[in-house]
């Protein structure tokens, strides 16, 4: 059998492009995984076009032999379907226009794009029909068209290529008609619709919410309108609205319906007080019993406390403040600097704000030969104190007009600060969600912090949510700040299930987690010279909780020494910006997206990019970092990192990295879903020669990978090998060097015991297999091999073999090693044969005599027993 599918809740894309490819393949079927888009329900009711479908159901019962996948790269969006293709192990070729998903269809094949990409899954099945000379029929060239114009927007929307328009063209002149389009696509507002717009526009109010145009439109449609949540998000798109509620009255009840873009207001949370549901951008409820006005004026407080008031210093301040002591030299104060990466400090006296010292003002101390006076003497004495209330936008004219680098902000423990950078950013991030003229003055600010609490609940769960809240009221309470950082802040923002949970207080995060654990019942380690510290829940819930922290490393490669720092200072030690981000938990500001460096642009971008000049200087296992993050979220290196890791590698820096650095980071590459892409990059930048001299690289190492990567998973289904797949793609690289290669290799990583052999002596236990497989060589010996060699050397064993070999392999593999012995030393026992080594030995001499057909099952017994017996005899 062989199948035509599609991702669940197909649209017309998926089903135009499915109709298509069975020109491709006329033999084929149409197969469902699910269910329809609702027009695409309607449009198959309604026009019945004659496809040739299959049913889950009878698929279930079929032999799939190949399957063609249209609008989908992902193995999860498969759902059933999914699952049967990958236990049939059949040919799959993937027909998508972004074909990059966190989970690929393994070993599929992709049809390639057309030249410059497509905005559709049509575009890419009819560029194919093109090239082949096949043209498709009336029926299919419509299917077609519905497909193209339903994802690109009727060719209006950003991502349309010239290769859509160029498809269009070709399909109408196959014959192909816009009357489905028109009807099922591009079909504008009934009139009924029409008169529920004009009404919504007539009963709507704008109120400016923090700075978020909000409309309510109170209305009471003259009967009711089919799909009015249609027209309610047509409203919004067509006026340009980020927040629209209609309250519609249609006795007995009122139906609400929200409509959000704002990053920080969620439709669904917005209505569930109301019984309502939804997700972040809409939600709908029907409410008895309560006035329209009423339901108005409580949905537009709703949304003054989602959105939040104004700012004030304390809100923006940190609570950790680099300083140094009056009394200091200027040298120490130069070295405080520079470990802290900080270009401006306050002076203290007493506990007292004095002053304020900047890298220029060291540097020129230190020129005319003052760097053992105490910087007392060369600060400039003064530095701004405000108090907490002090709005945010009043601290303007200090930086932009006084041009000052730091404030102090008084607080109850004592002082907190606020840097420029700190101050623009906010300001700059409210101008640009109020769609005000952002000031020249401000534009150097990155718009970094914005509200992702909805996409935080979405990705977490409420259970662990609530976790995380709690540490933030801990440490709230405590005069301190928590933040979940790092990677599963970028999993949330990539609509992704973080995998751990990492939490950075700025202040002491091993007191925090103490109290939380006090607090929660939980079970708490402490390591205190990292200043960390790890919380078990009782339900098994695990949280890292960390002080923000800098670190500097005494010289390249070393392992970095730690301190006390603030919450930019702990981001820019980490790797890249991606994973240099973090969202507040504390109650006032929970969900806020912090973002210093450009990680979420990058994000967008699909960039993996250092933090600074040095970063892999410091840290060459970002070298193999890098590109495992490149690989696993589909992202490239960015142009100025790829550079700086090429001057990493010309400077050597991978000889001085240990063998048990790199081999934890080559482990957890070669862990990774498709860890052949990363070898494969890692090749392409050079890291690979620098790291394995030994090794052979180049196109044919390449497909031998692949092809490692390709039995591997067939071993896997088959049960055959569950072992760590490190060792099994390093043992296939050791076959690719000279006779030392293994040896190197295991050496450079450190390998030991049983994973130092696996590695060493790859090459001598795979060709020992290869042998044992040749043809004249009986079963029993090739069982006997196999059991006394690991079982990588299977999975290289099955690669290298030729086709003879690998049939006989196969059979050992799932058959002859898995067949129960014919006869028990017990059985034996039973028999009367008294117990000695004699009985063990004639067990697997009756299993091997078994194996090679030498004695048929049923009379394994006897034959087991007459051996005993010899076999006693030659003991005695």
């Amino acid at each position: 059998m062989r199948i035509v599918t599609t991702h669940l809740g197909a649209d017309f894309d998926a089903l135009g492009a499915m109709a298509g490819l069975l020109l491709l393949d006329p033999q084929a079927k149409i197969v469902f995984s699910g269910s329809q888009e609702a027009g695409v329900r309607r449009f198959l009711q309604q026009e019945r076009p004659p496809l040739p479908e299959l049913r889950l159901k009878e698929l279930r019962r079929a032999r799939i032999e190949a399957a063609w996948v249209a609008d989908c790269s992902s193995l999860r969006r498969l759902g059933e379907v999914g699952e049967l293709i990958l236990r049939a192990g059949c040919p799959v070729t993937v027909v998508d226009h972004h074909p990059e998903p966190e989970d690929p269809i393994p070993s599929a094949q992709v049809l390639p794009l057309p030249p410059g990409g497509a905005g559709a899954t049509c575009t890419v099945v009819g560029w194919e029909l093109k090239q082949r000379g096949i043209q498709p029929d009336p029926l299919t060239a419509s299917l077609l068209l519905l497909g193209i114009y339903e994802d690109t927007g009727g060719l209006t929307y950003a991502d349309t290529r010239p290769a859509d328009a160029q498809i269009v063209a070709w399909l109408l002149e196959c014959g192909g008609r816009l009357e489905w389009v028109r009807a099922y696509v591009l079909r504008p507002l009934e009139p009924e619709q029409l008169e529920l717009l004009n009404t919504l526009v007539a009963g709507a109010v704008e109120h400016n919410v923090a700075g978020v145009r909000v409309v309510v439109s109170v209305a009471r449609p003259s009967e009711r309108v089919e799909e009015a949540a249609y027209v309610v998000h047509r409203y919004a798109e067509i006026f340009a609205l980020p927040v629209v509620l209609a309250v519609l009255e249609v006795p007995p009840q009122l139906v609400v319906i929200a409509r959000s873009s704002h990053p920080r207001l969620h439709a669904g949370q917005l209505l569930a007080p109301l019984g309502g549901g939804g997700h972040a951008t809409a939600a709908a409820a029907r409410i008895k019993g309560r006035s329209a006005v009423e339901v108005a004026e409580e949905l537009l407080a709703a949304v003054k406390r989602q959105l939040g008031g104004g700012l004030r210093a304390s809100d923006v301040a940190s609570p950790t403040v680099f300083a140094v002591e009056a009394t200091a030299s200027v040298n120490e104060a130069k070295e405080r600097m520079v470990r802290l990466r900080i270009n401006a400090m306050p002076v203290f006296s007493q506990g007292r704000p004095v002053g304020l010292v900047t890298r220029q003002i060291l540097d020129n101390a230190q020129t005319h030969g003052l760097g053992e006076r105490a910087v007392v003497t060369v600060m400039r004495p003064s530095v701004p104190v405000v108090s907490g209330e002090t709005p945010l936008e009043e601290l303007e004219h200090l930086f932009v007009e006084e041009r000052e680098r730091l404030v102090l902000v008084e607080r109850p423990s004592g002082y907190g600060v606020i840097t420029r950078m700190d101050l623009f950013r906010r300001l700059y991030e409210r101008q640009t969600q109020q769609s005000l003229v952002v000031s020249h003055r401000l534009s150097g600010g990155r718009p970094v912090v914005l509200n992702v609490l909805p996409r935080l609940r979405e990705q977490v769960g409420e259970a662990p949510l609530g976790l995380l809240q709690r540490v933030g009221e801990v440490a709230s309470r405590m005069g301190m700040r928590a933040y979940l950082v790092g990677g599963a802040v970028r999993d949330v923002l990539l609509a992704r299930p973080p995998e751990d949970m990492d939490v950075v207080v700025e202040g002491n995060g091993v007191e925090v987690a103490r109290a939380l654990a006090r607090e929660a019942g939980a079970r708490l380690h402490v390591h205190e010279p990292f200043l960390t510290a790890v919380v078990t829940f009782p339900d098994g819930f695990r949280l890292d909780v960390a002080t923000a922290r800098t670190e500097f490393y005494p010289h390249p490669a070393a392992l970095p020494e730690v301190e006390r720092s603030a919450l930019r200072q702990d981001l820019y030690r980490r790797d890249f910006t991606i994973n240099a981000m973090a969202i507040a938990l504390n109650p006032e500001v929970l969900g806020q997206l912090v973002d210093f460096f450009g990680g979420q642009r990058d994000l967008e971008q699909r960039l993996i990019r250092v933090l600074h000049s040095l970063s892999f200087i410091e840290d060459p296992t970002r070298l193999v970092r890098g590109v495992r993050f490149a690989t696993r979220l589909g992202f490239s290196l960015a142009p100025d990192t790829e550079r700086l890791a090429r001057v990493a590698l010309e400077e050597g820096v991978l000889a001085r990295l240990s063998g048990e650095r790199l081999r934890d980071e080559v482990f957890l590459l070669l862990s990774e879903e498709h860890p052949v892409e990363g070898l494969l990059e890692l090749d392409r930048l050079g890291v690979s020669l620098a790291l394995f001299p030994e090794l052979a690289w180049g196109p044919a190492t390449g497909r031998f990978l692949r092809q490692v990567e390709a039995m591997l998973l067939w071993a896997t289904v088959e049960k055959v090998f569950d072992g760590p797949k490190p060792l099994v793609y390093l043992a296939a690289l050791a076959l690719r060097g000279g006779e030392r290669a293994g040896d190197v290799l295991a050496s450079r990583l450190s390998l030991a015991g049983e994973a130092r052999e696996v590695v060493a002596r790859a090459r001598e236990g795979v060709e020992k297999l290869l042998a044992q497989a040749a043809n004249g060589h009986k079963p029993s010996r090739l069982v006997e091999s196999l059991e006394h060699t690991p079982p990588v050397w299977w999975v290289l064993a099955m690669v290298l073999a030729s086709q003879s070999q690998r049939q006989v392999l196969r059979q050992a593999l799932t058959d002859w090693l898995r067949r129960p012995l014919p006869v028990r030393g017990g059985e034996l026992v039973a028999q009367g044969v008294p117990e000695g080594p004699w009985v063990g030995r004639a067990v697997r001499a009756t299993r091997a005599a078994v194996l090679d057909g030498e004695v048929a099952p049923e009379q394994a017994l006897a034959y087991a027993l007459e051996l005993c017996g010899r076999f006693r005899q030659e003991g005695r």
